[in-house]
């Protein structure tokens, strides 16, 4: 089925209205590394560069005599509009004397495009989706991808936090959006909670009592005759990162590695204890052999159609160091390339298109998912995620996941401790946030 497809695509998905799925866990895809588009010899040159476009006037009228703005993503996204969108994009169209021209592009081959046709001075767009962590550090210091802190007011309180937080770069803004409408957290089979008699996460999430005790003691209390209480959905890092954001802990923090503090060390023993210890880990959630599974919203497309047990959703357990529950996530932007013609008209037209209101937004986004989730408690865990993303960076440093993902299979295969196999790949991912950030 297509939901280990969305799952490795982008683990935690993608972060756009527009898009009816997307991924769960991203490719970083080609490893080209030619020439850079635009010189990075220092960032004054870069706004030096910036500055040549002037701002018009804010009453003037900005007619774009018929331009065409090409917008590049993956999935197809004029087929995935809803009537609302294309009423904005019509009137944007009328408002600006511009086209709007959807590029489609295989995900594997985004970067690469990026790169190929920048360096030929022909961008094969003017406004690209792409991951966070492949634009931010890479793509944004090789010089590919333009900020644009002159061309948009960023005090405006539309614009949301996520994208306020994660989306810059040495104090500039390069990656944006009109809102993150990611979820990410655990899918639970309701039909089992019943049939053994247990207490509804749910009911215990809106009580404030949704904590890594109580899913323990789920998890155990169903993990009989060949059910388990939980099952990852692609191998061991897929259930180990939930548990460290949801302790308060990261893998990364501020481009400094985070995976070995205490609060972190803490999720990372308890996941491994799931898999040793309590022997929870295991089942298939489809097919209704495992109480819990983590995942994206978009995954509950699949289960809505093809699971016969009823379910849930709601947010990661507490940890015992956190005080709120978190949703961990990769996050999708929008990213203006740095040789587009007359960027101050183009971002005014882009930000015609969405329905830039957070609150209103967030609705769209609930309203979108009625049809794939099956109460309306869901959907309530659903629209308290939004807007509360926390981002996995350590997905931006080259090389950085396959040291942990390996550290993680050999900690919960019983191979190695905590302690001692993050200090062994310890000086390989601190290489490679080094690589990365060019230091």
């Amino acid at each position: 089925m297509k939901l280990k497809w969305l799952g490795k695509l982008l683990i935690i998905t993608m972060v756009i209205i527009l898009a009816a799925c997307s991924s769960g866990k991203t490719n970083n895809g080609a490893n080209t590394d030619p020439q850079p588009a635009a010189s990075n010899s220092s960032d004054t040159a870069k706004e030096a560069e910036n500055s040549k476009d002037p701002a018009p006037p804010a009453d003037e009228k900005i007619d774009l005599k018929g331009r065409t703005i090409r917008i590049g993503q993956w999935w197809g996204m004029e087929n995935y509009l809803s009537e609302e969108e294309k009423e904005l994009q019509r009137k944007a169209e009328e408002k600006f004397n511009v086209k709007i021209e959807y590029v489609t592009v295989p995900f594997d081959e985004i970067q690469s495009r990026i790169i190929t046709t920048s360096v030929a001075g022909q961008p094969f767009a003017d406004i690209i989706m792409i991951p966070l962590e492949w634009s931010i550090p890479k793509m944004v210091s090789e010089g590919y991808i333009r900020n644009i802190d002159d061309l948009v007011d960023l005090n405006d309180p539309e614009w949301n936090n996520v994208m306020l937080t994660y989306g810059k770069y040495n104090g500039k803004q390069y990656s944006f959006t009109y809102n993150d409408n990611n979820g990410n957290g655990f899918y639970y089979n309701k039909t089992l909670i019943q049939k053994n008699g247990l207490e509804d996460p749910y009911e215990l999430q809106e009580k404030g009592e949704w904590t890594w005790d109580k899913f323990l003691e789920l998890a155990k209390a169903v993990t009989k005759d060949g059910v388990f209480g939980v099952s990852p959905y692609d191998g061991p890092i897929t259930l180990t990162l939930p548990f460290i954001y949801s302790n308060n802990g990261f893998v990364t923090k501020d481009d400094k590695i985070a995976y070995d503090s205490p609060e972190s060390l803490e999720a990372i023993q308890f996941v491994s204890d799931l898999y040793n210890v309590h022997k929870v880990v295991g089942g298939s959630f489809p097919e209704g052999t495992a109480l819990f599974y983590p995942g994206y919203r978009w995954v509950a497309y699949d289960f809505n159609g093809g699971m016969a047990d009823d379910w849930g959703y709601v947010f990661f357990p507490k940890g015992p160091k956190a005080d709120k529950y978190v949703v961990p996530t990769t996050v999708n932007m929008w990213h203006l390339m740095n040789d587009v013609e007359n960027p101050k008209e183009v971002m005014a037209v882009w930000m015609e298109l969405y329905e830039r209101n957070q609150e209103q937004g967030f609705d769209l986004v609930v309203r979108g998912e009625e049809e794939n989730f099956r109460s309306q408690e869901g959907l309530n865990t659903l629209r308290k995620m939004l807007g509360n993303g926390t981002v996995l960076q350590f997905y931006s440093y080259d090389g950085f996941e396959d040291y942990f993902k390996e550290a993680i299979d050999n900690i919960m295969n019983g191979k190695g401790t905590p302690a001692s196999e993050l200090a062994r790949i310890k000086p390989l991912t601190q290489a490679a946030i080094d690589v990365t950030l060019k230091k």
